[in-house]
């Protein structure tokens, strides 16, 4: 078991060190492209900015609550894009047939898909992740860890959500479309202040649309830390990547062998 995962770090390192010069054949366009995922993040950053400045809270968050959402947040994409973009592309796979180039390989097919692509963009979300943990005024060796562990986490339901709703193409065909506007309500609703969810709200921000889970749960315990958070926080982030694992498995029954949907 030991000797397989120590196989499996290895090929995934090497996965990526291979994305890794592939993005920087060009390191001008690279630098360029991470330098302009850095900007657009703090014109977004800038506009709640302005909106806590007028305003001054929103049911109990000031603008340092939502620099560790936006920390927690940048930092989870970044996990996602860099290294697990592949199933944002799984309905590509499933439309074209090129699936069969995963299910051929000795590997866990899963595995192989998730880590097919990558974008050197994202980079910028970990510069701007960490730079607004350092902006929340909640700085501190144990902050910065918990803010570790819960955009892994985050990175975690970020993952399974978007696998969840590319498993839509087992099911129907060009749901591609359909799968990125999902996912970005998802991303939506996580960028707002999660104090804003009561109520029936609240349980649909944490079940049918997780968002809660980047939120809601990470700011909390990185403000007032309790096992009781983090327990619900690594039950919802790994339940829900259990359930996406499932889903996979589910409709990877359905695929037939260089099936290309719309060839009659």
């Amino acid at each position: 078991m030991g000797a397989k995962f120590v196989s499996f770090c290895r090929l995934f390192l090497l996965i990526q060190k291979n994305h890794a010069k592939t993005a920087f054949l060009s390191k001008s366009d690279a630098f360029v492209n991470v330098l302009m995922m850095v900007v657009n993040n703090f014109s977004f950053i800038f506009m709640w900015w302005v909106i806590f400045e007028n305003k001054g809270s929103i049911n109990g968050w000031s603008f340092g609550e939502m620099a560790l959402l936006f920390a927690v947040m940048n930092n989870a994409f970044a996990f996602f894009a860099l290294f697990a973009r592949g199933s944002q592309t799984l309905p590509e796979y499933i439309g074209n047939g090129s699936l069969d180039n995963f299910l051929t390989t000795p590997r866990n097919t899963l595995f192989m898909i998730s880590v097919s692509e990558s974008t050197v963009a994202n980079w910028g979300d970990f510069i701007t992740g960490f730079a607004m943990f350092f902006l929340s005024g909640y700085v501190s060796w144990n902050s910065f860890l918990l803010m570790l562990l819960s955009s892994f986490c985050a990175a975690i339901v970020t993952y399974a959500f978007r696998l969840m709703v590319s498993c839509l193409a087992f099911w129907a065909e060009d749901t591609q479309r359909l799968g990125d506007n999902i996912f970005m309500a998802f991303l939506t609703f996580a960028g707002q202040p999660a104090s804003i969810f009561t109520g029936w709200y609240k349980i649909l921000f944490l079940t049918v649309i997780p968002s809660g889970f980047i939120s809601l749960y990470p700011v909390e315990i990185i403000k007032n830390f309790s096992w009781s958070a983090l327990g619900w926080l690594l039950l919802g982030s790994f339940g829900f990547l259990f359930l996406s694992i499932k889903v996979f498995k589910f409709g990877l029954r359905r695929y037939t062998s260089g099936n290309r949907f719309g060839i009659r």
